[in-house]
């Protein structure tokens, strides 16, 4: 019934060796399975030039960060430097103000001290005059108290002086 010689099997091999083909060739073709592979290879190579791209960035950055980290002291000692003049610049200009305003107070002061003074002085003296007044108005009435004649001479020097007066 079958035949399983070699023959039979080595020719049964090839044709089914040759369908195979054919059929992969047909799937791809089908499929355009080179086109992908070349899409592909494609890809990855320009995923390789980017990388590389990448990579020279990369370095470039690396050797900027370095230089400037090379440069990060003097740039210290800089900013360092900038910042203690900038604050005695602000401490002179600080003091002057403080100066001025210490001195404006201190005359304010003195002007104010001085208005005092010349308010005391001048109710003292008010006071002074009024109490000489009032001493003198006791005096006068204890001289009238005692001589009735002194209060008669004193309304006539009054009247006379009275007269003298030119309107």
């Amino acid at each position: 019934m079958f035949d399983f010689s070699w023959s039979n099997i080595l020719h049964s091999n090839v044709i089914n060796f040759a369908i195979m083909i054919a059929f992969f060739a047909y799937i791809i073709k089908k499929l355009n399975v080179g086109q992908k592979i070349e899409d592909m290879r494609v890809s990855i190579q320009q995923k390789v030039e980017e990388s590389d791209n990448v990579k020279k960035e990369a370095e470039n950055d690396l050797k900027n960060v370095s230089d400037s980290l090379a440069n990060i002291e003097s740039e210290l000692s800089a900013i360092v430097n900038k910042a203690q003049e900038t604050a005695k610049a602000f401490e002179t200009k600080a003091r002057e103000d403080l100066d001025k305003a210490v001195e404006s107070i201190k005359n304010t002061v003195e002007k104010q001290v001085q208005s005092e003074e010349n308010h005391v002085q001048s109710s003292l003296m008010k006071n002074v005059s009024n109490a000489s007044v009032e001493i003198a108005r006791h005096q006068i009435e204890s001289a009238l108290d005692k001589d009735a004649k002194l209060h008669r001479k004193y309304i006539e020097d009054f009247i006379n002086s009275i007269d003298k007066l030119e309107v």
